[in-house]
């Protein structure tokens, strides 16, 4: 797998910075007293009326994460960082996990971030569409490899018009790259409201998912008998965003152009040897 130079250096910038930051927090007091008490001051972000400023910043930094085409965004992290916010202003108030989980304005407080998340999500990723549309008069005036062979993506998906939907929204659903099917869908003009609303459905979620990430850590540090607190919280929190930056990397570096034309030959081989 033949990784670009320029996606290497960024994401050796990303995961340096990460593990300095780990480094810094654990071994240099100063540090870890700053990055404490601004991580505690973040949950005034959804409490009362801030919450609907909350809500924009999902729906900003997930559009943004979308959006970027080439360039990576962990806008998982921001989610997280979001939703634990509310998680802790509920934990503040002497509730235990299980009381949090079986309250009903803390779950739709976390549906509310994951919505506008997913919308800001699939929003972005029609960025990929517009690109496309734009190319698809490029295409016809030049003889482009690479852009005849998008179109030639988007033909194949549109073989069964029916399922197309199916396919949005399930791309849209997975950590696969989107534009991988929104810039072929934008070069055959495949109408923009049958994108955008399996899109939105499939990043609800993905949105969702990572939301809920605060309330999987909880579980799981009760589980094992280790009380939480705002070091292992920041350390987890830390390592979960190393994870997400090496999920990113893997899913920008593979050449999914190259898997599909393969897969596409093995079943035409399959189907003439039959």
């Amino acid at each position: 797998m033949g990784v670009p130079r320029k996606l290497m250096i960024v994401f050796t910038f990303f995961y340096l910075s990460v593990i300095i930051y780990i480094i810094l927090f654990l071994f240099v007091p100063s540090f870890q007293n700053f990055v404490i008490d601004v991580r505690q001051n973040l949950t005034v972000i959804t409490e009362g009326p801030n919450y609907f400023w909350a809500c924009l910043i999902s729906l900003g930094i997930c559009f943004l994460g979308s959006a970027s085409i080439g360039f990576p965004v962990p806008f998982p992290f921001v989610l997280f960082s979001l939703s634990d916010s509310i998680y802790r202003n509920y934990s503040t108030l002497g509730l235990e996990i299980t009381q949090i989980l079986q309250s009903g304005p803390f779950w739709l407080q976390i549906i509310g971030l994951a919505l506008f998340g997913g919308l800001g999500s699939a929003l972005g990723e029609l960025t990929g569409y517009g690109v496309g549309y734009g190319a698809k008069k490029l295409a016809e005036e030049r003889d482009s490899d690479i852009l005849n062979n998008v179109n030639g993506f988007g033909k194949l998906i549109l073989e069964n018009e029916k399922r197309t939907p199916l396919y949005i929204f399930l791309f849209a659903l997975t950590p696969l790259p989107d534009d991988l099917l929104f810039l072929p869908l934008g070069m055959i003009k495949y109408p923009f409201w049958k994108c955008i609303i399996p899109g939105w459905l499939g990043k609800n979620f993905t949105t969702f998912f990572y939301c809920c990430w605060p309330i999987f850590m909880a579980l799981g540090l009760v589980a094992q008998g280790i009380q939480s607190n705002d070091t292992s919280s920041i350390v987890t929190e830390a390592i979960l965003l190393l994870v997400t930056i090496t999920v990113m990397f893997f899913i920008m570096a593979f050449d999914w152009t190259k898997y599909l034309e393969k897969r596409r030959q093995k079943k035409l081989n399959e189907y003439k040897n039959s």
